[in-house]
């Protein structure tokens, strides 16, 4: 047999499926003469994998001797319709997710396809139609389309509420209208039509305004990614975007992974908000830092936009060249957010969580078929104690951990420790200790006091009461539609609700909130009450509970947020040793374990290889820094212990990086840039 003849096509195959890190991520396959034309780089494949059949993703075509090859190759099962193939772009984002976050490839390409299903989905996906989405000031709109022209980063800061989805629309319109032009007149390079993606944080966000944008460009033109969707939606939605019908595309996170055909436009609304990052699974990856490398690879547009965005955003303004920072400020009444003290109310002798106008508020709204959100930052009954003279917070010696009390001693969530309740500050020795704050459950409690024998839905929203997505959209979904009259609950109901049927927003101690020992908690208070002072409008009130009326955070509910940003940046450069970021990434290394001491001893003892291999590095010990391990604030998690390691990185040579991270064993959680620290 001539030598040629001998030579077939083998394909390097990613696995769609959960593999360890340590492992090959491509694995070698016989391409079946019959399949020749029809397998090309980017085919979605069937192969045998351990004796199942899963999914994979065709990385590379080679042609191969077979008889030099010393092993048996088995064939590709079967290839997928060619319209399902991904392109050289998308594989090119999944690479870089799998690099920056040290995560196997094959489990990115497992995130990265969609549920395959044969039938057509049964039911629409239901929206809110009774949003109502507010008019954006013509000018508002001139001034931002004239700044933005020619520029491709951008970070955009507002004070917008629904509005902001107005300003949305024409900036999409303009893309939409250039690319029916360009097609009509046969100007455009290529058949396909030009696509935008907007990125949202959290399906609720979808829920309320995706109609609008149904209603102004059509029900076909739009397709919505999100893992609310049945199997059947999802791939419905998936194969629109993949054979370029849809031109907007609004999703969560997860979106960012859909099959663009031709991506002109990315904007990343709320781009500070927390639920952007993915923390309880593998890949934990930022949806603003994937994002970003999608718009670098497709050569798109990107918008960050926020009323107050991260510091590490506001950063690229001032040191990225290619990021412009462009600052649009809606002209509003001046309604005053009503700010309660709640120690005043106890000298008149209320001693309830509520004051008296919160109170009186609550019950007039009955009247007036009205509703309200209340919304408290923790869980359960913690309280934190504080000094009143000197601000002093008492704080676990062991770990630093801000203490809370619990069943009358003061209490360390993260290692545990109890100690007695503290009399005389340490710091000025002063007497006015006092403890303060509310959990969810007692806030309930007491409202449902205040409305006994009243005919009122009274839910409370945290994830205590809710632990699937499925519950929480139900529940917001039932408020919007006017099934609930008191909706209260941590994080989970602070939601720009553009609703006008709510009178009455409660804020109970967010001081509670200034206190985390965090170093993002300064960054997060000041988003905190930038949103809060966004909602308040001439049809709902914001009542401010405190006990603390002489915070001085209080003052950024109105202060510029330029000279906030500035100062922090230069609080997170440390006189010594390696910064915090924007000048260094953050990777935490999380190990969990049934048994409380084996979970500490084996932290140690990984804190002891790391540190030593760095200090016998000159390299390592110039770009990384390693703190000692501690207990995670959720110290029990699932039932397992939970401990922590920090490293602080300025290394900007990946291979260095994950030189040191290989060091960590297969059982241990690593996780880039973590959203906190704790």
């Amino acid at each position: 047999m001539p030598k040629e003849n001998q030579k077939k096509l083998v394909a390097q195959i990613i696995p769609a499926v959960r593999m360890p890190r340590n492992m090959a991520q491509f694995f070698s396959y016989l391409v079946p003469e019959k399949m020749a034309k029809e397998i090309k780089i980017g085919s979605i494949v069937e192969i045998s994998l351990r004796n199942k059949s899963v999914l994979g993703i065709v990385y590379e075509i080679q042609s191969l001797d077979t008889e030099k090859i010393n092993y048996k190759l088995k064939e590709i099962k079967n290839v997928l319709n060619g319209s399902m193939r991904l392109s050289k772009k998308h594989i090119q984002l999944l690479e870089f997710v799998s690099t920056y976050y040290y995560s196997p490839l094959s489990l990115v390409a497992k995130l990265a396809l969609p549920p395959i299903t044969k039938k057509d989905a049964r039911k629409n996906i239901e929206l809110n139609t009774n949003c109502t989405i507010q008019k954006i000031e013509k000018n508002l709109t001139k001034k931002f389309l004239l700044e933005s022209e020619n520029k491709e980063k951008i970070l955009l800061i507002h004070n917008m509420q629904s509005e902001k989805q107005d300003l949305y629309s024409e900036i999409i319109k303009g893309i939409v209208r250039q690319a029916h032009y360009d097609n009509k007149n046969n100007k455009s390079k290529s058949h396909l039509l030009d696509q935008v993606l907007l990125l949202v944080p959290e399906y609720f966000d979808i829920y309320n305004f995706a109609n609008f944008y149904k209603e102004k460009f059509g029900m076909e033109n739009v397709a919505i990614i999100t893992s609310e969707l049945t199997k059947n939606q999802y791939f419905q939605q998936w194969k629109k975007i993949k054979d370029g019908s849809a031109q907007i595309i609004i999703g969560t996170r997860q979106v960012i992974f859909a099959p663009f055909q031709n991506l002109k436009l990315i904007i990343c609304d709320d781009e500070h908000n927390s639920s952007y990052k993915q923390w309880d699974q593998n890949p934990r990856y930022h949806g603003i830092k994937v994002a970003q490398k999608l718009a670098e690879i497709w050569k798109a547009k990107i918008i960050l936009s926020s009323p107050a965005p991260s510091v590490e955003s506001y950063h690229l303004t001032e040191n990225d060249k290619r990021f412009s920072k462009i600052e649009l400020i809606a002209k509003k009444e001046n309604y005053q957010i009503e700010k309660i003290n709640m120690e005043n109310e106890r000298k008149t002798g209320n001693h309830s969580a509520l004051s008296e106008k919160l109170k009186t508020d609550l019950l007039g709204n009955i009247y007036k078929k009205k509703q309200a959100v209340i919304f408290i930052p923790r869980l359960g009954k913690n309280t934190i104690t504080k000094c009143r003279d000197c601000e002093y917070i008492a704080e676990c010696k062991n770990c630093e951990n801000i203490l809370i009390m619990q069943n009358n001693h003061l209490y360390c969530t993260r290692c545990k420790e109890k100690s007695d309740l503290i009399k005389q500050c340490p710091k000025c020795q002063g007497q006015r200790m006092s403890s303060f704050g509310y959990g969810s459950e007692e806030i309930q409690n007491e409202i449902e006091k205040l409305f006994e024998g009243k005919n009122i839905k009274i839910v409370r929203l945290d994830s205590n009461t809710v632990s699937e997505g499925s519950k929480q959209t139900k529940i917001q979904t039932d408020f919007v539609n006017g099934k609930i009259g008191i909706l209260l609950g941590t994080q989970m109901v602070l939601k720009n609700w553009n609703m006008k049927n709510i009178s009455t927003i409660g804020i109970l101690f967010p001081e509670i909130i200034f206190n985390q020992a965090e170093f993002k908690s300064k960054e997060k208070t000041v988003q905190f009450l930038k949103f809060i002072s966004i909602l308040s409008n001439k049809n709902q009130k914001v009542i401010l509970q405190t006990n603390d009326i002489e915070n001085k955070m209080f003052l950024y509910l109105k202060k510029d947020l330029n000279a906030f940003y500035k100062e922090e940046i230069e609080n997170r450069k440390l006189p010594s040793g390696i910064s915090y970021p924007p000048f260094s990434q953050l990777i935490k290394l999380i190990y969990k374990n049934q048994n409380q001491f084996q979970c500490q001893r084996e932290a140690e003892n990984m804190y002891k290889i790391i540190k030593n291999i760095i200090s016998e590095n000159e390299i390592l010990k110039e770009n990384f820094q390693i703190t000692t391990p501690f207990a995670a604030s959720s110290f029990i998690e699932y039932g397992k212990y939970r401990w922590n390691i920090i490293i602080k990185s300025k290394c900007k040579d990946i291979k260095l990086r994950d030189s040191l991270l290989e060091l960590i064993g297969q059982d241990w959680i690593i996780d880039i840039d973590p959203d906190n620290i704790s």
